[in-house]
């Protein structure tokens, strides 16, 4: 089986420095000024752990240097075919690839980014005339990521390709590519675009299907379930509240501005320590305090993320120290009950520690109410 890859080098730099997406070399720069650091290698090297010797089944085809090759290099792998790319890269190159590999006769394009990374992907298909019928699995490593031509995680790609070279995984079916518009994002507007279909390998437990765009429950739930978790808080301890409407309805009944596309950092009494925090902020903090850490989050609509979509300014470290008793899952009932696959899920970048998360979460519903919901990574 011939498998082609293109990566964009500079995705999800932009997650852990709270700028809401990674588009733009004014972005980059900015995101590494802040001390953030490039996520995909790391992604990359864990799908092709969870790959195993079945990666060395695969005729690999590869954009050259950071866009392809120096992954399959560092995992022992030889590409059957390289497309020259520029350097520092740009996104006309990633549309020139993908429509270069897909004239070489590549059975499935795998690429590594974010929505924009689709986006071009779309482009360069759309330009080989493959579009509507070349696979196209995508790992996530962007900082959006609403589109449904995403695997789970890392992992979860790196077993869909193994099903792939089984021969387990014959259907194909239509999964959206979306993306927002960063700058309109970063003044907190959200202005979703579907920007057409790619073809996905049809593996619904591995992928993580399409952001749901209707409104979660209305102002008064929220509020319900704010005021609930508001009660409960303990005025000493930290709490890192992730965005989304329903934490946004938390810090408004605490009287604190906060930012509803960031991550804020505030005491239980309601005192605002940080807003739209970055990675290394909301770190220093946990550490500066010997409260306990506690996470307050929204999975995202649909896909059921609760880390690792838009939040990624929480980190596993973080994560491993507010432990299960420190992560506190807010959504209104009809949103759980519109999650692709029935589950919430973790990505926080570390996946032995989101597998100590299967199994069943608390999650507060209403004034008083609780529901236990399973958790699957």
């Amino acid at each position: 089986m011939k498998l082609g890859l293109v990566v964009n080098p500079w995705a999800g730099i932009g997650g852990p420095a709270g700028l809401k997406g990674s588009d733009g070399a004014d972005c980059v720069q900015a995101a590494l000024a802040a001390c953030s650091l490039p996520q995909v290698p790391a992604r990359l090297a864990a799908m092709f752990e969870a790959l195993g010797e079945t990666a060395h089944g695969f005729c690999w085809y590869a954009a050259d240097g950071a866009m392809g090759l120096a992954a399959l290099q560092a995992a022992g792998l030889q590409a059957s075919a390289v497309v020259p790319v520029t350097s520092p890269s740009q996104a006309a190159d990633t549309r020139r690839a993908s429509c270069l590999l897909a004239s070489m006769g590549i059975d499935l394009l795998l690429f590594a980014g974010g929505d924009g990374t689709a986006r071009d992907v779309l482009d360069g298909l759309r330009d080989a005339g493959a579009s509507e019928t070349l696979p196209v699995l995508g790992l996530p490593a962007g900082v959006k990521m609403q589109s449904a031509v995403f695997a789970n995680h890392p992992t979860a790609a790196g077993q869909l390709l193994r099903q792939l070279q089984q021969g387990g995984l014959a259907m194909h079916s239509e999964a959206e590519v979306m993306d927002l518009d960063e700058e309109a994002l970063r003044r907190g507007r959200i202005l979703p675009r579907l920007y057409g279909y790619l073809q996905l390998p049809l593996a619904p437990a591995l992928t993580q299907g399409g952001k749901a765009r209707h409104a979660s429950g209305d102002g008064a739930q929220r509020l319900a379930i704010a005021r609930s978790f508001a009660e409960a808080m303990d005025p000493r301890a930290l709490y890192m509240v992730g965005p989304g409407s329903t934490t946004q309805a938390l810090l408004q009944v605490l009287g604190v501005e906060g930012s509803l596309l960031g991550v804020d950092a505030v005491l239980g009494d309601g005192t605002l320590l940080a807003r739209d925090a970055t990675r290394l902020e909301l770190e220093d903090l946990a550490a500066a305090r010997e409260a306990p850490l506690h996470l307050v989050l929204s999975p995202i609509g649909g896909q059921g993320m609760v880390l690792g979509r838009g939040n990624q300014q929480i980190s596993s470290r973080l994560l491993r120290a507010a432990g299960k008793r420190g992560l506190h899952v807010l959504a209104p009932r009809d949103k759980l009950l519109s999650l692709h696959g029935g589950v919430l899920r973790i990505d926080s970048g570390d996946a032995q520690l989101d597998a100590e998360f299967n199994g069943y979460l608390p999650v507060m519903t209403g004034y008083r109410e609780q529901t236990m919901w399973p958790v699957s990574v």
